[in-house]
Protein backbone atom coordinates (compact mmCIF):
# COMPACT_ATOMS: atom_id res chain seq x y z
CA UNK A 1 0.00 0.00 0.00
CA UNK A 2 1.35 3.15 -0.91
CA UNK A 3 1.35 6.27 1.59
CA UNK A 4 -0.80 8.83 -0.31
CA UNK A 5 0.00 12.50 1.21
CA UNK A 6 -3.19 14.08 0.04
CA UNK A 7 -4.71 11.34 2.77
CA UNK A 8 -2.87 12.67 5.61
CA UNK A 9 -2.90 15.75 4.94
CA UNK A 10 -6.59 15.55 5.07
CA UNK A 11 -6.70 12.94 8.30
CA UNK A 12 -4.90 15.82 10.01
CA UNK A 13 -7.12 18.03 9.51
CA UNK A 14 -10.09 16.11 10.17
CA UNK A 15 -8.55 15.66 13.31
CA UNK A 16 -8.70 19.04 14.29
CA UNK A 17 -12.39 19.43 14.29
CA UNK A 18 -13.24 15.92 15.23
CA UNK A 19 -15.19 16.16 18.66
CA UNK A 20 -13.69 13.13 20.44
CA UNK A 21 -13.24 11.46 24.08
CA UNK A 22 -10.55 9.96 24.31
CA UNK A 23 -9.18 7.46 26.89
CA UNK A 24 -8.49 8.51 29.84
CA UNK A 25 -5.02 7.71 31.94
CA UNK A 26 -6.95 5.92 34.32
CA UNK A 27 -8.88 3.47 31.80
CA UNK A 28 -5.66 3.09 29.88
CA UNK A 29 -3.55 2.38 33.24
CA UNK A 30 -6.31 -0.75 33.56
CA UNK A 31 -6.04 -1.72 30.28
CA UNK A 32 -2.32 -1.82 30.39
CA UNK A 33 -2.66 -4.02 33.58
CA UNK A 34 -5.58 -6.49 32.27
CA UNK A 35 -3.40 -7.07 28.81
CA UNK A 36 -0.53 -8.08 31.07
CA UNK A 37 -2.09 -10.52 32.74
CA UNK A 38 -3.05 -11.89 29.81
CA UNK A 39 -0.01 -11.78 28.08
CA UNK A 40 1.67 -13.69 31.07
CA UNK A 41 -0.88 -16.44 30.90
CA UNK A 42 -0.07 -16.68 26.96
CA UNK A 43 3.26 -17.02 27.75
CA UNK A 44 2.66 -19.39 30.99
CA UNK A 45 0.95 -21.66 28.85
CA UNK A 46 1.88 -21.83 25.10
CA UNK A 47 1.46 -25.50 24.51
CA UNK A 48 -2.64 -25.41 25.42
CA UNK A 49 -2.10 -22.22 22.75
CA UNK A 50 -0.43 -23.74 20.34
CA UNK A 51 -3.44 -26.68 20.84
CA UNK A 52 -5.48 -23.85 20.31
CA UNK A 53 -4.19 -22.95 16.93
CA UNK A 54 -3.52 -26.52 15.34
CA UNK A 55 -7.70 -26.59 16.06
CA UNK A 56 -8.37 -23.13 14.43
CA UNK A 57 -6.63 -24.59 11.16
CA UNK A 58 -7.76 -28.03 11.52
CA UNK A 59 -11.65 -26.35 11.49
CA UNK A 60 -10.64 -23.85 8.53
CA UNK A 61 -8.87 -26.46 6.01
CA UNK A 62 -11.28 -29.37 7.20
CA UNK A 63 -14.37 -27.12 6.77
CA UNK A 64 -13.25 -26.05 3.68
CA UNK A 65 -13.00 -29.92 2.58
CA UNK A 66 -16.35 -30.05 4.09
CA UNK A 67 -18.24 -27.04 2.21
CA UNK A 68 -16.62 -28.29 -1.39
CA UNK A 69 -17.03 -31.68 -1.29
CA UNK A 70 -20.08 -32.85 1.44
CA UNK A 71 -22.02 -30.26 1.65
CA UNK A 72 -23.49 -30.05 -1.70
CA UNK A 73 -24.59 -33.52 -1.56
CA UNK A 74 -27.47 -31.79 0.38
CA UNK A 75 -28.87 -30.10 -3.23
CA UNK A 76 -26.95 -32.20 -6.06
CA UNK A 77 -26.58 -36.11 -7.09
CA UNK A 78 -22.74 -37.12 -7.02
CA UNK A 79 -21.70 -38.31 -10.91
CA UNK A 80 -25.19 -37.65 -12.23
CA UNK A 81 -26.72 -34.86 -14.40
CA UNK A 82 -28.28 -32.05 -12.09
CA UNK A 83 -31.26 -29.42 -12.63
CA UNK A 84 -29.59 -26.17 -13.12
CA UNK A 85 -31.88 -24.76 -10.34
CA UNK A 86 -29.99 -26.90 -7.34
CA UNK A 87 -27.24 -26.67 -8.96
CA UNK A 88 -27.08 -22.67 -9.19
CA UNK A 89 -28.36 -22.68 -4.81
CA UNK A 90 -25.62 -25.18 -4.04
CA UNK A 91 -23.09 -23.04 -6.22
CA UNK A 92 -24.18 -19.62 -4.24
CA UNK A 93 -23.92 -21.17 -0.71
CA UNK A 94 -20.83 -23.17 -0.98
CA UNK A 95 -19.22 -20.19 -3.18
CA UNK A 96 -19.65 -18.14 -0.06
CA UNK A 97 -18.80 -20.52 2.55
CA UNK A 98 -15.53 -21.19 0.71
CA UNK A 99 -14.75 -17.69 0.04
CA UNK A 100 -15.09 -16.63 3.78
CA UNK A 101 -12.96 -19.37 4.91
CA UNK A 102 -10.13 -18.55 3.08
CA UNK A 103 -10.64 -15.51 3.67
CA UNK A 104 -10.45 -16.06 7.43
CA UNK A 105 -7.71 -18.75 6.68
CA UNK A 106 -5.94 -15.64 5.45
CA UNK A 107 -6.18 -13.15 7.74
CA UNK A 108 -5.44 -15.27 10.78
CA UNK A 109 -2.32 -16.95 8.81
CA UNK A 110 -0.77 -13.55 7.58
CA UNK A 111 -1.96 -11.18 10.72
CA UNK A 112 -1.40 -13.75 13.83
CA UNK A 113 0.91 -15.77 12.20
CA UNK A 114 3.45 -13.85 9.49
CA UNK A 115 2.99 -10.35 11.47
CA UNK A 116 3.25 -11.08 15.02
CA UNK A 117 4.65 -14.77 14.56
CA UNK A 118 2.27 -16.14 17.59
CA UNK A 119 0.06 -18.41 16.18
CA UNK A 120 2.97 -21.19 16.95
CA UNK A 121 5.98 -19.49 19.21
CA UNK A 122 9.09 -20.88 18.81
CA UNK A 123 9.46 -23.76 21.30
CA UNK A 124 11.33 -26.07 19.61
CA UNK A 125 11.71 -28.22 15.92
CA UNK A 126 7.75 -28.96 15.67
CA UNK A 127 6.55 -25.36 16.40
CA UNK A 128 8.89 -23.91 13.86
CA UNK A 129 7.95 -25.90 11.11
CA UNK A 130 4.35 -25.40 12.23
CA UNK A 131 5.17 -21.60 12.22
CA UNK A 132 6.38 -21.74 8.72
CA UNK A 133 3.80 -23.94 7.55
CA UNK A 134 1.10 -21.63 9.29
CA UNK A 135 2.62 -18.65 7.64
CA UNK A 136 2.91 -20.06 4.66
CA UNK A 137 -0.48 -20.79 4.10
CA UNK A 138 -1.78 -16.91 4.09
CA UNK A 139 -0.56 -18.14 0.33
CA UNK A 140 -3.49 -20.06 0.19
CA UNK A 141 -5.90 -16.78 0.26
CA UNK A 142 -3.58 -14.72 -2.23
CA UNK A 143 -1.38 -13.10 0.83
CA UNK A 144 2.22 -12.70 0.46
CA UNK A 145 3.91 -12.84 4.45
CA UNK A 146 7.13 -12.01 4.06
CA UNK A 147 5.95 -8.35 2.73
CA UNK A 148 2.89 -7.93 4.81
CA UNK A 149 4.81 -8.36 7.68
CA UNK A 150 7.01 -5.70 7.24
CA UNK A 151 4.38 -3.27 6.44
CA UNK A 152 1.95 -4.18 9.23
CA UNK A 153 4.92 -4.13 11.98
CA UNK A 154 5.59 -0.23 10.53
CA UNK A 155 2.10 0.69 11.17
CA UNK A 156 2.16 -0.30 14.73
CA UNK A 157 5.37 1.19 15.40
CA UNK A 158 4.46 4.58 12.74
CA UNK A 159 0.77 4.86 13.15
CA UNK A 160 -0.73 7.87 11.48
CA UNK A 161 2.57 9.28 10.60
CA UNK A 162 4.69 9.93 7.11
CA UNK A 163 6.33 6.14 7.90
CA UNK A 164 3.15 4.35 8.23
CA UNK A 165 3.07 1.68 5.23
CA UNK A 166 -0.59 0.98 6.15
CA UNK A 167 -2.20 4.29 6.63
CA UNK A 168 -6.12 4.13 7.25
CA UNK A 169 -6.92 6.83 8.59
CA UNK A 170 -8.45 8.90 6.00
CA UNK A 171 -9.16 6.73 2.79
CA UNK A 172 -10.66 8.84 0.03
CA UNK A 173 -13.77 6.50 -1.11
CA UNK A 174 -12.53 6.32 -4.74
CA UNK A 175 -9.57 4.48 -3.67
CA UNK A 176 -12.21 1.53 -1.92
CA UNK A 177 -14.46 2.08 -5.14
CA UNK A 178 -11.70 1.18 -7.83
CA UNK A 179 -11.74 -2.02 -5.63
CA UNK A 180 -14.46 -3.61 -7.21
CA UNK A 181 -13.39 -3.63 -10.45
CA UNK A 182 -12.86 -7.23 -11.65
CA UNK A 183 -10.02 -9.23 -10.64
CA UNK A 184 -8.68 -6.04 -8.54
CA UNK A 185 -7.48 -8.59 -6.05
CA UNK A 186 -4.59 -9.11 -8.48
CA UNK A 187 -4.68 -6.10 -10.70
CA UNK A 188 -3.38 -2.55 -9.57
CA UNK A 189 -6.78 -0.70 -10.36
CA UNK A 190 -5.90 0.67 -6.93
CA UNK A 191 -3.47 0.53 -4.40
CA UNK A 192 -5.41 0.03 -1.70
CA UNK A 193 -4.40 -3.76 -0.85
CA UNK A 194 -2.16 -4.71 1.85
CA UNK A 195 -2.01 -8.54 1.58
CA UNK A 196 0.21 -8.31 -1.55
CA UNK A 197 3.23 -5.58 -3.01
CA UNK A 198 2.04 -4.05 -6.19
CA UNK A 199 4.66 -5.96 -8.53
CA UNK A 200 5.31 -9.35 -8.71
CA UNK A 201 8.18 -10.41 -6.71
CA UNK A 202 9.83 -13.63 -6.00
CA UNK A 203 7.65 -14.52 -2.54
CA UNK A 204 4.15 -13.04 -4.78
CA UNK A 205 5.17 -15.59 -7.61
CA UNK A 206 5.32 -18.55 -4.94
CA UNK A 207 2.03 -17.23 -3.53
CA UNK A 208 0.56 -17.64 -7.16
CA UNK A 209 1.58 -21.10 -7.35
CA UNK A 210 0.25 -22.32 -3.96
CA UNK A 211 -3.00 -20.40 -4.74
CA UNK A 212 -3.40 -21.87 -8.01
CA UNK A 213 -2.36 -25.50 -6.74
CA UNK A 214 -4.67 -25.27 -3.84
CA UNK A 215 -7.86 -24.27 -5.72
CA UNK A 216 -6.57 -26.18 -8.63
CA UNK A 217 -6.64 -29.73 -6.72
CA UNK A 218 -9.99 -28.89 -5.41
CA UNK A 219 -11.49 -27.60 -8.93
CA UNK A 220 -10.50 -31.09 -9.91
CA UNK A 221 -11.99 -32.81 -7.44
CA UNK A 222 -15.04 -30.90 -7.15
CA UNK A 223 -15.45 -31.18 -11.25
CA UNK A 224 -14.95 -35.71 -10.41
CA UNK A 225 -18.11 -35.16 -8.00
CA UNK A 226 -20.51 -32.29 -8.64
CA UNK A 227 -20.05 -31.74 -12.23
CA UNK A 228 -18.35 -28.33 -14.38
CA UNK A 229 -21.52 -25.56 -13.65
CA UNK A 230 -21.37 -25.96 -9.54
CA UNK A 231 -17.31 -25.85 -10.14
CA UNK A 232 -17.20 -22.79 -12.26
CA UNK A 233 -19.92 -20.84 -9.68
CA UNK A 234 -18.37 -22.09 -6.79
CA UNK A 235 -14.42 -20.98 -7.70
CA UNK A 236 -15.12 -18.51 -10.48
CA UNK A 237 -18.21 -16.35 -9.61
CA UNK A 238 -17.23 -15.90 -5.67
CA UNK A 239 -13.03 -15.89 -6.10
CA UNK A 240 -13.38 -11.94 -5.03
CA UNK A 241 -15.84 -12.18 -2.13
CA UNK A 242 -13.00 -12.91 0.37
CA UNK A 243 -11.12 -9.32 -1.07
CA UNK A 244 -14.38 -7.55 -0.97
CA UNK A 245 -14.48 -8.32 2.90
CA UNK A 246 -11.14 -7.54 3.42
CA UNK A 247 -11.48 -3.81 2.16
CA UNK A 248 -14.66 -3.27 4.01
CA UNK A 249 -12.68 -4.44 7.22
CA UNK A 250 -9.60 -1.83 6.07
CA UNK A 251 -11.82 0.23 4.88
CA UNK A 252 -13.90 1.15 8.58
CA UNK A 253 -11.49 -0.12 11.01
CA UNK A 254 -9.82 2.92 11.34
CA UNK A 255 -11.40 5.96 8.74
CA UNK A 256 -11.71 9.21 10.39
CA UNK A 257 -10.39 7.98 13.84
CA UNK A 258 -7.64 10.47 15.39
CA UNK A 259 -4.12 9.56 14.41
CA UNK A 260 -2.89 8.03 17.80
CA UNK A 261 -2.31 4.13 18.63
CA UNK A 262 -4.57 4.25 21.56
CA UNK A 263 -7.45 5.76 20.58
CA UNK A 264 -7.16 5.78 16.61
CA UNK A 265 -9.59 2.44 16.17
CA UNK A 266 -12.69 0.61 15.90
CA UNK A 267 -13.89 -2.68 17.14
CA UNK A 268 -16.69 -4.51 15.08
CA UNK A 269 -17.39 -6.90 18.12
CA UNK A 270 -18.08 -10.71 18.56
CA UNK A 271 -21.65 -9.91 16.65
CA UNK A 272 -22.39 -10.93 13.54
CA UNK A 273 -20.52 -8.34 11.78
CA UNK A 274 -17.66 -8.94 13.75
CA UNK A 275 -17.19 -12.46 12.81
CA UNK A 276 -18.66 -11.47 8.86
CA UNK A 277 -16.14 -8.43 8.22
CA UNK A 278 -13.00 -9.40 11.10
CA UNK A 279 -13.09 -13.06 9.23
CA UNK A 280 -14.53 -14.92 12.52
CA UNK A 281 -13.36 -14.91 16.03
CA UNK A 282 -9.43 -15.62 15.35
CA UNK A 283 -9.15 -12.92 12.25
CA UNK A 284 -9.43 -9.28 13.33
CA UNK A 285 -13.07 -8.09 15.09
CA UNK A 286 -11.37 -6.76 17.88
CA UNK A 287 -9.20 -4.46 15.62
CA UNK A 288 -8.88 -1.92 18.40
CA UNK A 289 -7.94 -3.95 21.30
CA UNK A 290 -5.20 -5.42 19.38
CA UNK A 291 -3.80 -2.17 18.92
CA UNK A 292 -4.21 -1.53 22.63
CA UNK A 293 -2.24 -4.28 23.62
CA UNK A 294 -0.90 -6.06 20.14
CA UNK A 295 1.14 -8.87 21.91
CA UNK A 296 -1.87 -10.95 22.89
CA UNK A 297 -3.17 -13.51 20.61
CA UNK A 298 -6.84 -13.82 19.26
CA UNK A 299 -8.57 -15.44 21.69
CA UNK A 300 -7.48 -13.22 24.70
CA UNK A 301 -8.18 -9.78 22.45
CA UNK A 302 -11.92 -11.14 23.26
CA UNK A 303 -11.55 -11.35 26.60
CA UNK A 304 -9.76 -7.98 26.71
CA UNK A 305 -12.75 -7.00 24.33
CA UNK A 306 -15.33 -7.55 26.87
CA UNK A 307 -13.14 -5.92 29.56
CA UNK A 308 -12.32 -2.44 28.00
CA UNK A 309 -16.59 -2.74 27.34
CA UNK A 310 -17.21 -1.81 30.67
CA UNK A 311 -14.89 0.70 31.62
CA UNK A 312 -16.21 3.24 28.70
CA UNK A 313 -18.39 5.81 28.98
CA UNK A 314 -21.43 6.40 26.75
CA UNK A 315 -19.71 8.68 24.55
CA UNK A 316 -16.73 6.17 23.81
CA UNK A 317 -18.72 3.48 23.40
CA UNK A 318 -20.56 5.54 20.09
CA UNK A 319 -17.05 6.15 19.14
CA UNK A 320 -15.18 2.79 19.29
CA UNK A 321 -17.64 0.23 19.36
CA UNK A 322 -20.25 -0.89 16.45
CA UNK A 323 -24.02 -0.88 17.42
CA UNK A 324 -25.56 -4.30 17.14
CA UNK A 325 -27.88 -4.97 13.99
CA UNK A 326 -27.42 -2.33 11.42
CA UNK A 327 -24.79 -0.16 13.23
CA UNK A 328 -21.90 -1.61 10.84
CA UNK A 329 -24.16 -0.32 7.73
CA UNK A 330 -24.13 3.18 9.40
CA UNK A 331 -20.31 3.56 10.11
CA UNK A 332 -20.02 2.17 6.30
CA UNK A 333 -22.59 4.87 4.94
CA UNK A 334 -20.88 7.80 7.34
CA UNK A 335 -17.47 7.12 6.36
CA UNK A 336 -18.68 7.89 2.90
CA UNK A 337 -21.12 10.44 3.67
CA UNK A 338 -18.44 12.43 5.77
CA UNK A 339 -15.67 11.64 3.40
CA UNK A 340 -17.23 13.15 0.44
CA UNK A 341 -18.30 16.13 2.47
CA UNK A 342 -15.06 17.00 4.40
CA UNK A 343 -13.25 16.87 0.98
CA UNK A 344 -15.69 19.36 -1.05
CA UNK A 345 -15.51 21.30 2.10
CA UNK A 346 -11.86 21.38 2.96
CA UNK A 347 -10.37 21.47 -0.56
CA UNK A 348 -12.99 22.69 -3.16
CA UNK A 349 -10.27 22.83 -5.94
CA UNK A 350 -9.38 19.01 -5.25
CA UNK A 351 -5.99 19.61 -3.77
CA UNK A 352 -5.28 18.14 -0.41
CA UNK A 353 -5.16 20.80 2.65
CA UNK A 354 -2.08 22.13 3.97
CA UNK A 355 -0.88 21.01 6.70
CA UNK A 356 2.21 20.78 9.42
CA UNK A 357 3.80 17.49 9.79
Amino acid sequence: MNLHPEELSWARAYEKQLPFEPLSREQIHSIMTQGRELHRWFKNHQRTHCLISLAVLTFLLGGDYLVLLRLPAIWLHAGRQNPLGPIVLAGVVCGVLHCWLMYSLGTYTIHEGAAHKIIFPSLGPISRLGHFLAVNLSRVAGGVPSYYADVHMVHHSKFGTTADSEFLNFVTPRRYWLTFLPLAAILNYSDFVVHRPLVYTRSRVVTAFVALAYQGVYAYLIFRSWGLGFTLLVLLLFTHLGFYLDRLRQFTEHNLMPLDNLNGSRSLGVGFWGMLVGAGPWGSPCHWEHHLVASIPWYQQLLLHRYVVRLLTPRQCQQFLVAPLIGFPRLWWRILRESYSFIRASSPTGAAPLSSP
